[in-house]
Parts: C-alpha cells; structure tokens; sequence
C-alpha cells in the first residue's frame, strides 16, 4: 500500500509539473504570436486591426476614453473635437503616426506583458489577451479649449502642472479626426506632425528669460545699466534692432526693456554677457539637453552661433535667429521653463502618461515627480519680478486674468522663406502663481493677427484650482 501511495503521489507530481510547463510554454507561445503580429501589421493593417479588438483603453485625466475597443472595433473620443485636439498625442491603431501613445505603448495596449507571472495570473482568469489600459494626465476639456483657441492657424499650445511635470494640455493646430487618420483622407497638411512636443520654432523674445539670466549672472553685470533704444538703429551695425515702428523705447533700464521688449536693451547686453556665458545660461535652462518625457518623444532645443561675431550675437540674445545661428525651441519646452521660474527655480520632469492599469484594475507605472532642470536660485526671483511686470505694465496685458497672479513673456518672430515670403510668428510663456493653480503655459501661433497673449489668459481663466 506505501509503494501505491508512493507511486501515486509522484504521477501526481509528474503531471503538475507537466501542467505547469505547458501552462508556461502557452505563455510563451502566446508572446511569440504578438511579436509577429506586431512584426506582420505594418503590412498588413487588417491584422492589426483584429488584434485591437481587445486593446486596452487610453482615458484622460478628466476621465474621457480617448480609444477604446469594448465593442470589438477601435474607437476613439466620442466628441470629434476632443479626438481632433488630442490625435497627435492619442494617434492611430493603424500607426499612420508614429510618436503618440498608440505607437508607444503599444506592447501594453495589446496585453504584450514582461511579466509571466501575471500573464499566467490574467490567462486563468480569461484575461490574458485583454490589453491594460493607459491612464493620461492631459485634460479632454481643457485640451478641447486649447485647440479651438489656435482658431484653426498653425500653431501649438502646452499647458502643465510645473509642480508636477504633468501635461495637462498638449495640442497642435492643424489636426484631423482618427478616423481620417485610419481611412489616410482629408488629412491637412502637416496634421500629423506634434508642433507641441516635435516643433522646432524660433523663441523670439521669449528668449529674453534666459538673456537676462545670463546678463545678472555675468561678471560684467550692471544692475544702474540703461540703453538709449531709437528703435530702428541697430545695437551695432548689422545687429538687432527693433522691428516695429512705433517700439521708440528711449532710456531703459532692465525691467522697463524686459516688460517693453527692447531689443535694444537686449542685443547690447547680449554682447556685454558674452558667446560663451550666454550658451552655458541657454543650457542650464535645458537647451541641449533632454527634456525627460517618458515614452514619447520631445525635440531638444538648440542653439549654435558663431563666437566672434557680433552682430549674430545680438540677435541671438533676442531670440532671433540669423545667418548662420540656429536657435530653436518646442512648446514644450517653452513651457517648462516658465514654470521653473514659478517653481522656485524647478523645471519638473514632463509626463503625458500618468499610469497604467492592467484588466484587474491594478496599477503600475505610476509617473514619479522629479526635477529635470534647476535654475540659479540667484535668477529665479528677478525674473519672476520681470515676467510679472510683463502681464502687469507691458506686452503681455492680454494674458492677465482677474484675481491671478500671472507672469509671462511675449514673443514676434518674423521668418522669411526662400521665396521670400514673410511669416509672423506670436508667442507667449507663462504662469499662474495663485494658490492652487500651479500652471504654466506655452504658445506658439502663426498668424499675425493673433495674439499669443491673450490665447494664453482665455486657457488660464478657464484651469481649476487643484486642491491640496
């Protein structure tokens, strides 16, 4: 009877083992088919449209699917103007664009799991194809707002929580419905390209933040320093000057040519700081350097001049770009770095992507708050004296919004294109220091006509305040 047992007790143990690999081989086998339907669905979109019939969901922070396959079909925000202002961060299942949360995270999307074990924990429970969901921190309302601000121009708008890194609106103008995207019609040009994340724009005077960083900072600094601005008479010849025929600014000193936007003022202390510092300043803002957003990706700004020409670095102390200067900058990052002056000094670490939750509801991933940047101390409480007397006193009086504590900066930039065509670009970085508003803003339109500013000051006047 024990040798019975015995030998019982091993078949048993035989044919658990036996089960478990098999169980595990399953696994493994199933993972082996989703790379080849990964693999296989770039040529073949009707695969992949079948393997997203059981696709996890993207939902916004405000709680509104923005892609869902519950009904056996991807589908997208149910209000098209939500879909539209969000397509170039929510993207296509079909992956007509490559930098958005469809394309990225694809593998969880799709139930792709590194971890076996809770694959085999989903595959008992019927799960286990069933994708997870990914949580965003942009707002469908907000980022709804956003976009129709842009008036249908080109242009981009970023607004984030600068003490949290978290994106609370990203959009680029012009879009297009998802389902435009899938059918590949009635898609406007460049409606695909992120301006807000990929764009590469010319700063203008927005740039000025860090000139004058880099200006109190220098050693040659001169706290009493006035320039005589005559507007159209270059700092030196060939260098900046103004190009406005009413910006006759007279004697200024720093904070009257910071609120006016002297490029005077500017271009002279551009020269008085030097190549060198001036460059070193534009890096310590994060110019040259990865911004940090986790999985999409965010341009790095640039710049280049020649060092011993002065005139060229004049102009590159206004934010404008030329001869053989490059100097570009993303939304994004524009908006980064207005919140770094809001925030003490700390350009938090942008995130789209909050979390995300598998089918049993569990959450992983979670996005942790850090500091990507930090900027001198020594500077951050004189810019924000500076931006503020932009909103308050200067050209920035259309961003202001009853009851708040704003701070920005203006910018024109004026591109001539090889035909000679002229186009004006506005835009305006920002904040909001009130108490339990803890936003900063960036926008970038081309039209003439519109104002950055006040695109700015109608976004800021419709945020929440964020309970502590």
């Amino acid at each position: 009877m024990k040798t019975l047992l015995r030998n019982v007790r091993i078949i048993l143990a035989f044919f658990l083992i036996l089960s478990i690999a098999t169980l595990i081989g399953l696994v493994i086998q199933q993972r082996r088919s989703e790379t080849h339907f990964r693999a296989v669905a770039g040529e073949n979109k009707q695969i992949l449209r079948e393997r997203y019939r059981q696709a996890g969901k993207i939902i916004s922070a405000d709680g509104v699917i923005l892609a869902d396959s519950s009904s056996g079909e991807r589908k997208y925000a149910a209000d098209g103007a939500v879909a539209e202002a969000l397509l170039q961060i929510v993207g296509d299942y079909t992956h007509n664009i490559v930098n958005t949360v469809e394309s990225q995270l694809q593998g969880p999307l799709l139930g792709n799991r590194d971890n076996l074990i809770k694959q085999l924990e989903l595959d008992v429970r019927g799960l286990g194809f069933h994708g997870d969901d990914v949580l965003l921190t942009v707002l469908a309302s907000l980022s709804k707002r956003a976009y129709q601000q842009l008036g249908g121009h080109k242009g981009a708008v970023v607004l984030l929580n600068y003490e949290t890194g978290d994106i609370i609106a990203s959009v680029s103008s012009p879009s297009t419905s998802p389902t435009n995207v899938v059918k590949w019609q009635n898609i406007p040009d460049s409606a695909l390209f992120n301006r807000a994340l990929n764009g590469r724009f010319a700063p203008g005077s927005t740039f000025k933040v860090i000139t004058a960083a880099a200006w109190m900072r220098s050693p040659a600094f001169d706290p009493n320093l006035e320039v005589h601005c005559q507007g159209d008479v270059p700092v030196v010849p060939s260098g900046a000057f103004e190009n406005h025929s009413h910006a006759n600014h007279g004697t200024v000193g720093l904070g009257e040519a910071f609120s006016q936007s002297c490029n005077i003022f500017f271009g002279q202390v551009g020269i008085n700081t030097g190549p060198d510092l001036l460059e070193q300043e534009a890096n310590t803002f994060g110019v040259g350097r990865p911004l940090g957003l986790p999985y999409l990706t965010a341009t790095q700004s640039r710049i280049e001049f020649p060092r011993n020409d002065r005139p060229l670095l004049s102009w590159a102390a206004i934010g404008q770009p030329a001869g053989e200067t490059v100097l570009t900058m993303s939304p994004l990052h524009l908006a980064m770095i207005a919140g770094g002056v809001a925030n003490d000094g700390a350009m938090m670490t942008p995130h789209i992507v909050a979390a995300l939750k598998d089918p049993l509801d569990a959450i992983y991933d979670r996005r942790s708050v850090t500091t990507q940047f930090k900027l001198p101390q020594e500077v951050v409480r004189p810019l924000d004296q500076l931006m503020s007397g932009v909103v308050t006193n200067g050209t920035g009086r259309q961003a202001a919004v009853r009851g708040h504590e704003i701070g920005g900066k203006t910018g024109t930039v004026q591109m001539t294109d090889d035909a000679g065509g002229e186009t004006i670009y506005s835009l305006f970085i920002g904040y909001d220091k009130t108490p339990g508003y803890p936003y900063a803003i960036a926008v970038v339109v081309e039209n003439k006509g519109y104002s950055a500013a006040q695109i700015a000051g109608n976004i800021l006047a419709n945020t929440s305040k964020i309970e502590p």
